[in-house]
């Protein structure tokens, strides 16, 4: 999906602002108009506005009330509609979608405690994904797709193991100066 410039953005100071990892996963996205889609860990919502755009059903998801109330906003801004639900991954969240986006939190870093939850990933930098990868099989439908964003700080074999029961398609990478970002489709 191209990155639809004419959109405007609400961006709290204290929630995650798009960045490279934003738009790499933004550029792999293809939706059709009428699909459900759900984006975890919304941060800004910038990637939900885009599907929301596209004509995509669209429920929103972050932990953090901050970027329930910047998606809110910014929807309102654009004239979109898009379910927002402040949850713990998928705790409050109901229904099956054909395809699920996740930027997760993949720093190594201890999440007990984390003020800043957008970055810490756990001790292994896939504490979050592992957990959101088990729940994430019983929302989506049976045809349906997940988009997940890795980075080469995440360790391998945690990795690994919680991709272990998906079908993998790496769709995009881009290498920074520092690490190596992909999107992978997931499929059962």
């Amino acid at each position: 999906m191209l990155r639809d410039r004419s959109l405007q953005l609400y961006v709290h100071p204290d929630v995650y602002a798009p960045a490279e990892d934003t738009f790499l996963l933004l550029s792999a996205i293809d939706v059709e108009k009428g699909e459900k889609a759900l984006e975890m860990g919304c941060g800004s919502g910038i990637v939900s506005l885009h599907m929301a755009k596209a004509g995509t059903k669209v429920t929103a998801v972050d932990i953090d009330e901050r970027a329930i109330e910047a998606l809110e906003n910014s929807a309102m801004m654009n004239g979109l509609y898009i379910q927002a639900v402040q949850s713990d991954l998928f705790t409050d969240v109901e229904g099956r979608f054909d395809l699920i986006v996740f930027n997760p939190p993949y720093l190594r870093g201890d999440v007990q405690g984390q003020e800043d939850l957008c970055w810490a990933g756990g001790e292994d930098g896939v504490q979050l994904t592992a957990r959101f990868l088990k729940e994430a099989k019983e929302h989506l439908e049976p045809d349906g797709r997940v988009l997940l964003l890795v980075s080469d700080d995440m360790d391998p074999s945690a990795l690994d193991e919680a991709l272990s029961e998906w079908k993998v398609r790496t769709v995009a990478c881009k290498t920074l100066f520092f690490e190596e970002l992909r999107v992978l489709t997931l499929t059962l």
